[in-house]
């Protein structure tokens, strides 16, 4: 592939770039939370309470132990804030574990701001400056065509996606212990080699490229070995050959076992292809 065309198609899949790199976990300021009516959220069955004592993981324990107690909650709400260049953007939004997969609903503000549906192996996609043909408003995507680069971009919003590219580390140190919105933590630093961790996510094998050699990402743990927390900079270089800029994401997890009602957009709202994006 061309690298011009390679660097078309990713600046036009820029909305999606912070969730390939975060995997859409969360961020920003850990004050902030999404309101009880946004992105699909009812926070009356959720709790943000933990039942253990905190112990530490060692680098094998993590992925699996992380990874159950995800599933054990079934769904969360999480928040991302990434500052730095053009891409400075907060998110916040549901997302649920099923046998289908994972449903999701999130909303973004800033330059690229956004909506996005997952659902059944599908993404919808609204905003973001993508060229909608007249009278449609969503983008459709199927998560499973391998040669779709918004498909190979979606699948990696799956939380589960980062904690499997964590699995062998280069790296992995406990920092200490932190609170988090007032529950006790685990503060631990991961480093991956890049190749590892772009195949892990499932990114389009170019993207390497574009990225450091290593990658590491701060993760906060609570003592029933729920995500919290974590932060990440990232030096991410220019499409166009300008001069590289530093991305910084944080973000949170909470509303553990909170109700989420996920639904597809409208049928004749939906675009189920753009020529030259898909």
């Amino acid at each position: 592939m061309a690298r011009s065309s390679l660097a078309r198609r990713l600046g036009a899949a820029s909305l999606l770039t912070t969730l390939v790199l975060t995997s859409a976990s969360c961020g920003g300021d850990t004050d902030t939370k999404a309101s009880d009516d946004s992105a699909g959220v009812d926070t009356s069955g959720s709790t943000d309470e933990v039942s253990g004592d905190l112990e530490e993981l060692s680098v094998e324990e993590f992925y699996p132990a992380v990874m159950a107690a995800m599933e054990k909650a079934e769904s969360m709400a999480f928040s991302v804030t990434t500052s730095g260049g053009a891409s400075a953007t907060e998110m916040t939004g549901v997302l649920e574990y099923g046998d289908d997969g994972i449903a999701m609903e999130a909303a973004s503000t800033g330059a690229q701001a956004m909506e996005m549906v997952m659902l059944d192996k599908v993404l919808y996609i609204s905003g973001g400056g993508l060229p909608l043909p007249e009278g449609k408003k969503w983008f459709k995507v199927d998560m499973t065509d391998p040669n779709s680069i918004f498909g190979q971009l979606g699948k990696a919003s799956d939380p589960s996606t980062l904690f499997k590219a964590m699995q062998t580390p280069k790296e992995f140190e406990l920092l200490g212990t932190e609170e988090v919105d007032g529950v006790e933590t685990n503060h631990y630093n991961v480093v991956m080699d890049t190749a590892a961790y772009t195949e892990a996510m499932e990114m389009p094998a170019e993207m390497a490229a574009y990225l450091p050699e290593e990658i590491g990402i701060e993760m906060w743990v609570d003592a029933d070995d729920q995500p919290r927390k974590f932060h990440q900079e990232l030096e991410v270089p220019s499409m166009t050959g300008g001069k590289p800029t530093t991305s910084t994401t944080e973000g949170t997890y909470y509303d553990f076992g909170t109700d989420v009602d996920v639904s597809a957009p409208p049928a004749a709202e939906v675009a189920d292809d753009i020529p030259g994006l898909s």
